[in-house]
């Protein structure tokens, strides 16, 4: 069927009640566009081409839910229940079948409201439905459009009339001949929560969609930029301040007397020990232990091995630092007795133990 043929004003008719009898495209086969929110899918916003093969668009178990469903003026905020029809409906689908490549609708549009807008030129379809959308690359046998996404098992809830249809200006009622050939129109989402939006044609929506994935995608080049700026100024301001710790006057202190306190260790670990200008502990330590055992690779310990041996030979050292003053002490001692024997003996004093047997037995009263 042509686009010619489909308008011919014996489409439309009206019952005595008023209601509107008419005819539409309701579908069609071949690539249809949406938004990456619609899919569920991560990232920037972007269009998406989703396949609708004729297999599944005419798939007899799709097919037998499009009688009796509902057509709503607009689509409405969800699918249509039994808690919603009354105030969305505006007629029914009576019947469907096949024509070519497009899926063709019978319908009855009740309310009156619905029936001037279609009056005025709103007469294009949308079907509202549930789908399952599997990634599937591909190329329309038909149109040699590349597509992304494959639509299968649809299942319709309501039938909508509006102004601008996804499946384009195929999609709609039979009626009179449009003045000229309206181009294919849809709408284009000026930012990603979808509070803004305009109706274009095909050629011009693609060039604010192109040009709305750039800046998107500009913007949130520029926002990881400036996250990874303040978190390398965090990162600067963080070894700022453990700078400003590091040069304080106690902590170059502690640092010398560290560094004094481990030469210290290492004299007494190393004779003669010679830090060589060294500054850090663990350096002193790693030049202490290659003077006190030379034939082991100390420059390619790790630190952990360097601290250890160094502990243990400290304590050694320090175990026999205490025994040479231990025995330096008692020489101490017997130096000064037999000084003070020889002075006494000059003296002609004689050495004297108290509690003798001689002075026990006075003490009895004996002589």
């Amino acid at each position: 069927m042509t686009i010619d043929e489909a308008f011919k004003p014996t489409s439309r008719t009206l019952t005595p009640e008023g209601f509107l009898c008419v005819k539409g495209v309701a579908a069609r086969t071949g690539v249809y566009q949406y938004l990456s929110s619609e899919l569920d899918l991560d990232g920037p916003e972007r269009i998406v081409n989703v396949y609708r093969p004729p297999a599944q668009v005419f798939a007899p178990e799709s097919m037998a839910t499009f009688p009796d469903k509902d057509v709503t003026n607009d689509h409405p905020d969800d699918l249509v229940d039994s808690t919603t029809f009354k105030e969305v409906s505006v007629g029914h689908v009576r019947g469907v079948e096949q024509d070519g490549d497009n899926l063709i609708v019978d319908l009855i549009i009740k309310d009156q409201t619905a029936i001037d807008d279609i009056d005025s030129g709103k007469a294009e379809l949308s079907p509202g439905y549930l789908a399952e959308y599997v990634e599937a690359p591909g190329i329309d046998p038909v149109s040699g459009t590349a597509y992304e996404y494959e639509q299968r098992d649809i299942q319709i809830n309501h039938v909508a009339v509006v102004e601008a249809a996804r499946g384009g200006k195929v999609a709609r009622i039979f009626d009179h001949k449009p003045k000229g050939v309206p181009m294919a129109q849809r709408k284009v989402f000026l930012d990603s929560k979808k509070s803004r939006s305009i109706i274009l044609d095909e050629e011009a929506a693609s060039v604010v969609e192109d040009a709305v994935a750039a800046l998107q995608k500009f913007a949130d080049e520029e926002s990881d930029r400036a996250d990874k700026a303040e978190a390398t100024k965090d990162e600067a301001e963080e070894k700022l301040e453990e700078a400003k710790k590091e040069t304080s006057d106690a902590a170059i202190g502690a640092r010398v007397k560290s560094t004094l306190d481990t030469i210290a260790l290492a004299a007494k670990v190393v004779k003669s020990f010679d830090a060589k200008g060294l500054v850090s502990p663990l350096e002193i330590k790693r030049a202490a232990m290659a003077q006190l055992k030379p034939t082991r690779d100390w420059a390619g310990k790790s630190e952990a091995y360097v601290q250890a041996a160094f502990d243990a030979a400290a304590d050694e050292a320090k175990e026999t630092e205490d025994e040479d003053d231990e025995d330096g002490d008692k020489s101490k001692t017997n130096d000064s007795l037999k000084r003070f024997a020889e002075d006494a003996a000059k003296r002609g004093l004689k050495p004297t133990s108290d509690g003798s047997d001689a002075y026990n037995k006075f003490l009895r009263g004996g002589k």
